[in-house]
Protein backbone atom coordinates (compact mmCIF):
# COMPACT_ATOMS: atom_id res chain seq x y z
CA UNK A 1 0.00 0.00 0.00
CA UNK A 2 1.18 3.50 -0.84
CA UNK A 3 1.07 6.60 0.48
CA UNK A 4 -0.26 9.20 -1.53
CA UNK A 5 3.57 11.28 -1.20
CA UNK A 6 5.02 7.43 -2.41
CA UNK A 7 2.82 7.49 -5.34
CA UNK A 8 3.23 11.05 -6.26
CA UNK A 9 7.32 10.30 -6.50
CA UNK A 10 6.24 6.84 -8.09
CA UNK A 11 3.73 8.42 -10.94
CA UNK A 12 6.55 11.78 -11.17
CA UNK A 13 9.10 9.42 -12.23
CA UNK A 14 7.05 7.26 -14.84
CA UNK A 15 5.99 10.61 -16.47
CA UNK A 16 9.75 11.52 -16.60
CA UNK A 17 11.06 8.19 -17.88
CA UNK A 18 8.11 8.71 -20.94
CA UNK A 19 9.17 12.20 -21.69
CA UNK A 20 6.24 13.69 -20.96
CA UNK A 21 6.39 17.75 -19.27
CA UNK A 22 4.76 18.44 -16.41
CA UNK A 23 3.98 20.52 -13.60
CA UNK A 24 2.89 19.05 -9.68
CA UNK A 25 0.85 22.08 -8.29
CA UNK A 26 -2.30 22.89 -6.11
CA UNK A 27 -1.96 21.04 -2.52
CA UNK A 28 1.28 18.57 -3.17
CA UNK A 29 2.65 22.28 -4.71
CA UNK A 30 2.12 23.62 -1.30
CA UNK A 31 3.76 20.55 0.61
CA UNK A 32 6.59 21.54 -1.29
CA UNK A 33 6.32 24.92 -0.40
CA UNK A 34 5.97 24.15 3.43
CA UNK A 35 2.76 25.42 3.41
CA UNK A 36 0.19 22.32 4.12
CA UNK A 37 1.43 19.42 5.53
CA UNK A 38 -0.59 16.83 3.89
CA UNK A 39 -3.22 16.15 1.19
CA UNK A 40 -4.46 13.12 -0.33
CA UNK A 41 -5.24 14.05 -3.95
CA UNK A 42 -2.81 15.30 -6.88
CA UNK A 43 -2.81 18.19 -9.62
CA UNK A 44 -1.51 18.03 -12.77
CA UNK A 45 -0.60 19.84 -15.30
CA UNK A 46 0.21 18.76 -18.72
CA UNK A 47 0.74 20.50 -22.63
CA UNK A 48 -2.36 19.71 -24.54
CA UNK A 49 -0.12 18.12 -26.97
CA UNK A 50 1.17 15.04 -24.32
CA UNK A 51 -2.42 13.90 -24.23
CA UNK A 52 -2.36 11.34 -26.06
CA UNK A 53 1.48 9.93 -24.43
CA UNK A 54 -0.49 10.40 -21.28
CA UNK A 55 -3.05 8.12 -22.38
CA UNK A 56 -0.55 5.87 -23.37
CA UNK A 57 1.10 5.70 -20.23
CA UNK A 58 -1.84 5.12 -18.11
CA UNK A 59 -2.66 2.06 -20.23
CA UNK A 60 0.45 0.91 -19.91
CA UNK A 61 -0.44 1.08 -16.25
CA UNK A 62 -2.85 -1.45 -16.29
CA UNK A 63 -0.38 -3.77 -17.41
CA UNK A 64 2.61 -3.72 -15.47
CA UNK A 65 3.44 -6.51 -12.69
CA UNK A 66 1.24 -5.80 -10.21
CA UNK A 67 -0.93 -4.12 -12.34
CA UNK A 68 -2.48 -1.03 -11.54
CA UNK A 69 -6.27 0.06 -11.84
CA UNK A 70 -6.50 3.02 -13.96
CA UNK A 71 -10.43 4.42 -13.76
CA UNK A 72 -12.24 8.12 -14.59
CA UNK A 73 -13.94 8.92 -11.64
CA UNK A 74 -17.64 9.11 -11.40
CA UNK A 75 -18.01 12.77 -11.28
CA UNK A 76 -14.73 12.99 -14.13
CA UNK A 77 -14.60 16.16 -16.19
CA UNK A 78 -14.13 15.88 -19.48
CA UNK A 79 -12.31 13.42 -21.56
CA UNK A 80 -7.94 13.29 -22.05
CA UNK A 81 -8.57 14.63 -25.72
CA UNK A 82 -7.24 18.26 -26.92
CA UNK A 83 -10.90 19.44 -27.96
CA UNK A 84 -12.19 19.65 -24.21
CA UNK A 85 -8.68 20.02 -22.30
CA UNK A 86 -7.97 23.14 -24.57
CA UNK A 87 -10.86 24.48 -23.38
CA UNK A 88 -10.63 24.88 -19.76
CA UNK A 89 -11.96 21.57 -18.74
CA UNK A 90 -10.53 19.01 -15.81
CA UNK A 91 -10.19 15.83 -16.00
CA UNK A 92 -10.21 13.26 -13.09
CA UNK A 93 -9.27 9.88 -12.47
CA UNK A 94 -8.25 7.17 -9.73
CA UNK A 95 -5.51 4.83 -9.92
CA UNK A 96 -4.94 2.04 -7.35
CA UNK A 97 -1.76 0.48 -7.31
CA UNK A 98 -2.53 -2.36 -4.62
CA UNK A 99 -5.37 -4.54 -4.14
CA UNK A 100 -7.25 -2.86 -1.33
CA UNK A 101 -6.44 0.91 -2.33
CA UNK A 102 -5.91 3.24 -1.01
CA UNK A 103 -7.39 4.88 -4.58
CA UNK A 104 -5.13 8.06 -5.22
CA UNK A 105 -6.96 10.77 -7.00
CA UNK A 106 -5.48 12.87 -9.90
CA UNK A 107 -6.69 15.77 -11.05
CA UNK A 108 -5.10 16.90 -14.31
CA UNK A 109 -5.33 20.44 -16.25
CA UNK A 110 -4.03 22.07 -19.57
CA UNK A 111 -5.65 25.06 -19.06
CA UNK A 112 -5.41 25.89 -15.65
CA UNK A 113 -7.75 28.64 -13.98
CA UNK A 114 -6.16 31.81 -14.18
CA UNK A 115 -2.70 30.49 -14.64
CA UNK A 116 -3.01 30.77 -18.65
CA UNK A 117 1.21 30.75 -18.88
CA UNK A 118 2.46 27.97 -16.19
CA UNK A 119 5.84 27.60 -15.82
CA UNK A 120 8.10 25.16 -13.66
CA UNK A 121 9.94 25.63 -10.55
CA UNK A 122 13.73 26.44 -11.64
CA UNK A 123 14.98 24.93 -8.38
CA UNK A 124 12.15 21.39 -8.44
CA UNK A 125 11.13 21.46 -11.73
CA UNK A 126 8.31 18.56 -11.28
CA UNK A 127 6.56 21.30 -9.31
CA UNK A 128 4.71 24.71 -10.65
CA UNK A 129 6.28 27.57 -9.60
CA UNK A 130 4.78 29.95 -6.73
CA UNK A 131 3.48 32.53 -9.31
CA UNK A 132 1.52 29.29 -11.17
CA UNK A 133 0.08 27.70 -8.05
CA UNK A 134 -0.52 31.06 -6.20
CA UNK A 135 -2.86 32.06 -9.24
CA UNK A 136 -4.76 28.61 -9.19
CA UNK A 137 -5.38 29.02 -5.00
CA UNK A 138 -7.39 32.14 -5.79
CA UNK A 139 -10.44 30.18 -5.33
CA UNK A 140 -14.02 30.62 -3.07
CA UNK A 141 -12.67 28.53 -0.58
CA UNK A 142 -11.01 30.11 2.66
CA UNK A 143 -8.30 27.91 3.10
CA UNK A 144 -7.03 28.74 0.10
CA UNK A 145 -6.41 32.09 0.69
CA UNK A 146 -3.05 32.01 3.46
CA UNK A 147 -1.70 30.03 0.71
CA UNK A 148 -2.00 32.54 -1.60
CA UNK A 149 -0.24 35.37 0.89
CA UNK A 150 2.26 32.72 2.06
CA UNK A 151 3.27 32.19 -1.52
CA UNK A 152 3.37 36.04 -2.72
CA UNK A 153 5.97 36.45 0.71
CA UNK A 154 7.73 33.92 -0.30
CA UNK A 155 7.98 34.71 -3.57
CA UNK A 156 8.77 38.44 -2.42
CA UNK A 157 11.35 37.20 -0.66
CA UNK A 158 13.30 35.45 -3.34
CA UNK A 159 13.16 38.50 -5.00
CA UNK A 160 10.50 37.48 -8.00
CA UNK A 161 8.75 40.14 -9.21
CA UNK A 162 5.26 38.76 -10.12
CA UNK A 163 5.15 38.65 -6.17
CA UNK A 164 3.81 42.08 -6.31
CA UNK A 165 0.44 40.89 -8.22
CA UNK A 166 -0.24 38.94 -5.35
CA UNK A 167 0.97 40.23 -2.00
CA UNK A 168 -1.57 40.49 1.19
CA UNK A 169 0.00 41.99 3.88
CA UNK A 170 -0.43 45.98 3.46
CA UNK A 171 2.95 46.81 4.66
CA UNK A 172 5.16 43.81 2.64
CA UNK A 173 2.52 44.85 -0.37
CA UNK A 174 4.32 48.21 0.02
CA UNK A 175 7.65 47.90 -0.27
CA UNK A 176 7.33 44.87 -3.22
CA UNK A 177 5.56 48.31 -4.69
CA UNK A 178 8.58 50.56 -4.09
CA UNK A 179 10.88 48.24 -5.38
CA UNK A 180 8.93 47.70 -8.15
CA UNK A 181 10.45 49.47 -11.56
CA UNK A 182 8.78 53.03 -12.82
CA UNK A 183 8.57 51.11 -16.21
CA UNK A 184 7.20 48.00 -15.19
CA UNK A 185 3.98 49.90 -13.06
CA UNK A 186 2.07 50.39 -15.66
CA UNK A 187 1.76 47.00 -16.79
CA UNK A 188 1.26 45.73 -12.94
CA UNK A 189 -1.46 47.80 -12.55
CA UNK A 190 -3.46 46.95 -15.62
CA UNK A 191 -2.89 43.52 -14.00
CA UNK A 192 -4.15 44.21 -10.22
CA UNK A 193 -5.88 47.66 -10.46
CA UNK A 194 -5.21 47.87 -6.31
CA UNK A 195 -2.10 48.93 -6.99
CA UNK A 196 -2.94 51.92 -8.65
CA UNK A 197 -3.99 53.04 -5.05
CA UNK A 198 -0.15 52.93 -4.00
CA UNK A 199 0.78 55.68 -6.20
CA UNK A 200 -2.19 57.65 -4.44
CA UNK A 201 -1.18 57.74 -1.02
CA UNK A 202 -3.56 55.27 -0.04
CA UNK A 203 -3.83 54.92 4.12
CA UNK A 204 -3.42 51.52 5.52
CA UNK A 205 -7.11 50.72 6.31
CA UNK A 206 -8.00 51.55 3.10
CA UNK A 207 -5.74 49.76 1.44
CA UNK A 208 -6.88 46.86 3.86
CA UNK A 209 -10.52 47.18 2.32
CA UNK A 210 -9.21 47.40 -1.09
CA UNK A 211 -7.41 44.18 -0.35
CA UNK A 212 -10.65 42.26 1.14
CA UNK A 213 -12.71 43.51 -1.95
CA UNK A 214 -10.44 42.05 -4.63
CA UNK A 215 -10.39 38.79 -2.84
CA UNK A 216 -14.51 39.18 -2.98
CA UNK A 217 -13.79 40.02 -6.58
CA UNK A 218 -11.65 36.74 -6.93
CA UNK A 219 -14.31 34.62 -5.09
CA UNK A 220 -16.95 35.69 -7.40
CA UNK A 221 -14.92 34.47 -10.46
CA UNK A 222 -14.36 31.36 -9.14
CA UNK A 223 -17.87 30.36 -8.59
CA UNK A 224 -19.06 31.84 -11.71
CA UNK A 225 -16.19 29.88 -13.46
CA UNK A 226 -17.12 26.85 -12.07
CA UNK A 227 -20.81 27.04 -12.06
CA UNK A 228 -20.63 27.58 -15.90
CA UNK A 229 -18.54 24.23 -16.43
CA UNK A 230 -21.05 22.52 -13.38
CA UNK A 231 -23.78 23.45 -15.21
CA UNK A 232 -22.66 22.38 -18.75
CA UNK A 233 -21.36 18.84 -17.28
CA UNK A 234 -24.86 17.81 -15.30
CA UNK A 235 -26.99 19.11 -18.63
CA UNK A 236 -24.54 16.91 -20.72
CA UNK A 237 -24.74 13.80 -18.40
CA UNK A 238 -28.52 14.08 -18.18
CA UNK A 239 -28.80 13.78 -22.05
CA UNK A 240 -26.05 10.75 -22.06
CA UNK A 241 -27.59 8.75 -19.21
CA UNK A 242 -31.30 8.97 -20.41
CA UNK A 243 -30.43 7.84 -24.00
CA UNK A 244 -27.03 5.40 -22.77
CA UNK A 245 -28.39 1.84 -22.39
CA UNK A 246 -25.74 0.63 -19.84
CA UNK A 247 -24.90 2.91 -16.52
CA UNK A 248 -21.84 4.52 -15.54
CA UNK A 249 -19.26 4.36 -14.23
CA UNK A 250 -18.39 1.15 -15.59
CA UNK A 251 -15.54 -1.12 -14.84
CA UNK A 252 -13.61 -2.09 -17.72
CA UNK A 253 -10.00 -1.38 -19.05
CA UNK A 254 -9.24 3.10 -19.28
CA UNK A 255 -8.55 2.63 -22.91
CA UNK A 256 -12.43 1.44 -23.36
CA UNK A 257 -13.48 4.19 -20.26
CA UNK A 258 -11.75 6.47 -22.48
CA UNK A 259 -13.65 5.26 -25.94
CA UNK A 260 -17.05 5.28 -24.49
CA UNK A 261 -16.59 8.91 -22.73
CA UNK A 262 -15.47 10.40 -26.08
CA UNK A 263 -17.50 9.22 -28.05
CA UNK A 264 -20.70 9.90 -25.43
CA UNK A 265 -19.06 13.52 -25.25
CA UNK A 266 -19.38 14.22 -29.35
CA UNK A 267 -22.93 12.32 -29.32
CA UNK A 268 -24.56 14.00 -26.92
CA UNK A 269 -22.54 17.53 -27.26
CA UNK A 270 -20.16 18.12 -24.48
CA UNK A 271 -19.28 21.77 -25.22
CA UNK A 272 -15.36 21.96 -25.69
CA UNK A 273 -15.74 25.16 -24.29
CA UNK A 274 -18.33 26.08 -21.82
CA UNK A 275 -17.33 29.62 -21.25
CA UNK A 276 -17.40 31.13 -24.88
CA UNK A 277 -20.58 28.88 -25.57
CA UNK A 278 -22.28 30.80 -22.67
CA UNK A 279 -20.94 33.78 -24.38
CA UNK A 280 -22.36 32.97 -27.36
CA UNK A 281 -26.09 31.86 -25.72
CA UNK A 282 -25.73 35.51 -24.69
CA UNK A 283 -25.58 36.79 -28.04
CA UNK A 284 -28.36 35.05 -29.02
CA UNK A 285 -30.60 36.40 -26.41
CA UNK A 286 -30.55 33.31 -24.09
CA UNK A 287 -30.30 35.49 -20.86
CA UNK A 288 -31.47 38.42 -19.54
CA UNK A 289 -29.57 41.73 -19.06
CA UNK A 290 -28.35 41.62 -15.25
CA UNK A 291 -26.96 37.73 -16.29
CA UNK A 292 -24.84 39.49 -19.14
CA UNK A 293 -23.58 41.66 -16.42
CA UNK A 294 -22.52 38.64 -14.21
CA UNK A 295 -21.18 36.72 -17.10
CA UNK A 296 -18.72 39.61 -17.79
CA UNK A 297 -17.71 39.82 -14.32
CA UNK A 298 -17.38 36.27 -13.75
CA UNK A 299 -16.23 34.05 -16.36
CA UNK A 300 -13.40 36.36 -18.29
CA UNK A 301 -9.78 35.18 -17.33
CA UNK A 302 -7.24 38.36 -17.42
CA UNK A 303 -4.19 37.36 -15.96
CA UNK A 304 -0.70 38.25 -17.67
CA UNK A 305 2.08 38.53 -15.32
CA UNK A 306 5.20 40.95 -15.04
CA UNK A 307 8.25 39.63 -16.98
CA UNK A 308 6.69 36.46 -17.53
CA UNK A 309 7.77 33.87 -20.03
CA UNK A 310 4.83 33.61 -22.54
CA UNK A 311 5.01 29.74 -22.57
CA UNK A 312 3.83 26.10 -21.33
CA UNK A 313 5.58 23.38 -20.25
CA UNK A 314 8.47 23.14 -18.33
Amino acid sequence: MQTPLEFLADFRSMLRAAGIPFAITSGMACIRYGLQQTTKDSDWIVPVAELPRLRGLLEQCERRLPAWVVQYRPIFGAPFEPAWMAGGWSTHIFIRTTGGGPDHHLDFFCRPPRAPAWRCDQEEPDFADRDTVTRMKKTDRDKDWPVVGGLAAQAFARGESPAVLHLRDVSVLRRAWAMTPVEERDAAVAVRPLLGTLADGCEDLRLEFFLRAERIVWEAVNRRRHAVYQDAWKAWYRRWQAAADWPWPVSEPFAAQHARIVTAAGEYALPPEPLLHRLHAVAAGDHQPVEVLQLGQGVVERAPGVRRADHQGR
